[in-house]
Formats: structure tokens, C-alpha cells, sequence
């Protein structure tokens, strides 16, 4: 399996993490870990089972009043870890913020921006384009993977445009528009109305995404736009099953990366910040990313 550079460097900040995955999220327990904590006897795993809501087939963990996991002590660390070992977490714990993606006949993976560290070494990578084997875990898929359509080919494309500096970012982001048909950003208005319409974690983030609409590229930070754009490329465009799959899903990068030189930019916020703001709320988001590209689709293909 191949992945960015900046994979095997990952390494979970626990209690020096200032935006824990451990709080605000609902928390999966899968089925072999759900079975292997409810063997535990009583006096080893009571307080295990105690926090697991099934929901038939379903089980995760009951999240306290402020939203954080059961398990996480005032330190910011794992009880499950430090009582019972990292073989006990369950699979979204083990392998956060990893994922996995079929391109071709193989898989490749990655970390995800919504984790800070992550974020940071994403927004770090000086040779984005360069993929490198790596050791993986046991939840890594190990079955074979094909499709007719393979997005290495079209995603280097998109690549030496945009690392292409003889240009500026906004020339770049036109000629890669240009090269796969993708058309330019949405109007403020269109943008506003999309953005309105989505659900969001954090109820500020609305306002301030709302605000962003219409931003131009000029005077941002180039760099950290084009890494991010890379990441969103890598991650969201190389599944893509086909050529109209790879267009919109170039065009959602771009929707994404406009916003954040938007509040990279005007909105001073820093880039980590940001990459994980639009990462959690936006490519996390099955119901937001499905309506940013209804939005760019109705725009593609009118």
C-alpha cells in the first residue's frame, strides 16, 4: 500500500491535543471489539460495558454531558489504553484519522485534515506528489480491488498544474478548471444559499463560512492553499469510479480550498485551523459533501 510522505510521520498527540476526537463526536464500537469487551469478566470491564449503547446491530459509546468520550480522563487520555492496552480500542480509535481509498487495482491511504496533527503535516509536506509504501494496520482492507477507470493518471495532471509556480494561484486554479471542465466558482449568492443549507457541529461555523463567500485568491497564503488543495485532490478525486467522478470531485476540492484561503486569508485564521474547521464540517460530512456537489453538478452539466 502507498500514501503520502507524510503518513508514516503521524503520530496521535493525545493529551497535547487541543482539538480532541474524543470530544464532539459519536463514537462507533464495532462488532469483534463490542464482543471482546463484553467477555471481559465484571470486575475487569464493568465500567466498559456500562458506557455501550446498542441500537440493535449498532453499539457506541454514551457521550457524557459535555459531549466527551466515557473514557477520556482529565488529562486527555485514554482509560481504555491505559487499563487495558491499545489491542482494546475499537477500530474508528485504532486507525483515526487514517483512511483508505481503491484507485485502480490497489489501495492507497492517508491521514485526514480534521485532526490537528494531521493537518499539520499535510499543510508541511513540500513533495505532496510523491507516493511511498507504508506499514499499515490489521483494519487496513486486504481485499483486492478493481475499476476500469484509474484516477493516477488525471490526478497527476492536476498535480503539475497546480505546482506549477510560474503561475499564480488564481491562474493555476483557472487552468485546472480549464483542463477538466470544471466550472469557476459559484456566485456569492449560489454560495451563500449552499453553505446556509448545510448542517454544521458548531452553529459559528455557519456565520463564519457564510461570510467567506465571493473571497478572491489574491494576497492569500499560496502555499498553504496549494498543499491543502493536494491533500483534498488525493483524498477526495482518486476514488472517483470515472471521468464525470473526478471532475466534480476536483470541483468540490476547489470549493473547499477557496474557503480556505478565505479564512486562511481575510478571517485570520491559522492554516491548521482552518484545514480542520472545513475538514470536520464539510469532508466528514457524507450529507455536506453530497449537497456542495448536487450544487456544482447542477453547474457542470446544465
Amino acid at each position: 500500500m502507498q500514501a503520502p510522505k507524510y503518513f508514516e510521520k503521524f503520530k496521535c498527540t493525545a493529551d497535547r491535543c487541543t482539538h480532541s476526537c474524543c470530544v464532539g463526536w459519536e463514537i462507533d464500537v464495532d462488532e469483534e471489539t463490542l464482543a471482546r469487551y463484553l467477555a471481559l469478566p465484571d470486575a475487569k470491564g464493568a465500567w466498559i460495558k456500562d458506557s455501550i449503547v446498542q441500537d440493535g446491530e449498532y453499539a457506541h459509546f454514551r457521550l457524557c454531558t459535555d459531549e466527551r468520550c466515557p473514557h477520556l480522563d482529565e488529562r486527555g487520555l485514554c482509560r481504555i489504553i491505559k487499563a487495558l492496552g491499545e489491542g482494546y480500542l475499537c477500530d474508528i480509535c485504532r486507525e483515526h484519522p487514517r483512511y483508505y481509498n481503491p484507485v485502480g487495482g490497489e489501495w492507497e491511504c492517508g491521514i485526514g485534515a480534521s485532526c490537528e496533527e494531521a493537518a499539520r503535516l499535510i499543510l508541511a509536506e513540500e513533495d505532496y506528489r510523491t507516493l511511498v509504501p507504508v506499514e499499515t494496520g490489521e483494519c487496513a482492507p486486504k481485499y483486492d480491488t478493481y475499476t476500469d477507470f484509474c484516477a493516477k493518471t488525471w490526478r497527476e495532471q492536476v498535480f503539475a498544474l497546480l505546482s506549477d509556480k510560474e503561475h499564480d494561484l488564481e491562474e493555476r486554479c483557472a487552468l485546472i478548471e480549464a483542463r477538466f471542465g470544471v466550472p469557476a466558482a459559484l456566485e456569492p449568492q449560489a454560495q451563500e444559499q449552499l453553505l446556509a443549507s448545510l448542517e454544521y457541529l458548531d452553529g459559528a461555523h455557519r456565520a463564519l463560512l457564510l461570510s467567506c463567500a465571493g473571497v478572491s485568491l489574491t494576497g492569500v497564503d499560496a502555499l498553504a492553499c496549494e498543499r491543502f488543495l493536494a491533500y483534498l485532490i488525493y483524498r477526495h478525486a482518486s476514488p472517483a469510479q470515472g471521468e464525470g467522478d473526478f471532475r466534480l470531485m476536483v470541483g468540490f476540492s476547489l470549493f473547499v480550498m477557496r474557503l480556505f484561503a478565505a479564512l486562511t486569508g481575510e478571517k485570520g485564521l491559522s492554516p491548521v485551523r482552518a484545514a480542520v474547521l472545513l475538514s470536520e464540517e464539510l469532508e466528514y460530512s457524507v450529507e455536506n459533501t453530497e449537497a456542495i456537489c448536487r450544487a456544482l453538478a447542477s453547474d457542470m452539466w446544465e
